[in-house]
């Protein structure tokens, strides 16, 4: 084969081969721009959306603590009251069966007052021996229950019980599902309310400590 009859990609080492085309036509109308914008477009809106619920889980944890201390005094006073209407009810020395009921209505009221004043000894002994009012479906059922009980006393102020127990269970459930560090915060707050206590009892000990002393070094003068 002569120089002049072999093809220029060959003899031109300089010259790139022209690679084919499979469509012809004018390229020069592609509009880059849109490409471009939808590459840019897609992490705007992740990093909008992050921000929106960022900025939406602030907000939950700023309300939280007082929903945390209207649910405290809701589940103690609904308590108290399950409790109040048992002992009542036991008193008057009804049936056997109701009398029963009311045992153990006073027991569960007590086992929700002493996890709302979220003392840290009691906290952590309902929280190994009674774990299921942690979950928030087994506490409503809970609730549930113990409404069932008071209902079955017959009386105007076990119903009222009843009622009011219900409404309670699906506030506790509905926040707990709505909120998801509903927890998180309030064992923060319990963790607080731990150290104030510690704190005031350790400045108790520590006065009278130092009052002793000091009457003890009066009565040697």
């Amino acid at each position: 084969m002569e120089g002049g009859d072999s093809p220029s990609w060959l003899t031109s080492p300089g010259d790139s081969p022209t690679a084919p085309t499979i469509f012809s036509g004018n390229t020069s109308n592609v509009d880059t721009q849109d490409i471009s914008t939808v590459e840019i477009d897609k992490p705007a809106d992740a990093s909008a959306s992050t921000m929106t619920n960022n900025t939406a889980t602030e907000d939950d944890e700023k309300d939280l603590p007082g929903i945390i201390l209207i649910m405290r005094l809701a589940n103690m006073g609904v308590s108290i009251a399950l409790m109040a209407c048992s002992i009542f009810l036991m008193v008057t020395l009804p049936a056997l069966s109701n009398w029963v009921l009311a045992v153990y209505a006073t027991c569960g009221g007590l086992l929700i007052c002493c996890l709302e004043t979220q003392l840290k000894f009691l906290r952590v002994l309902i929280a190994v021996n009674f774990g299921f009012l942690f979950n928030s479906v087994w506490r409503f059922l809970f609730y549930l229950l113990l409404a069932s009980v008071t209902w079955a006393y017959g009386n105007l102020f076990g119903k009222a019980i009843s009622i009011a127990l219900i409404v309670v269970a699906v506030m506790n459930t509905y926040i707990l599902c709505r909120y998801p560090a509903y927890r998180k915060i309030r064992e923060r707050i319990a963790e607080e309310e731990d150290k104030r206590i510690e704190s005031r009892i350790s400045n108790e000990i520590r006065n009278n400590a130092v009052n002793g002393a000091a009457a003890s070094l009066r009565g040697r003068k």
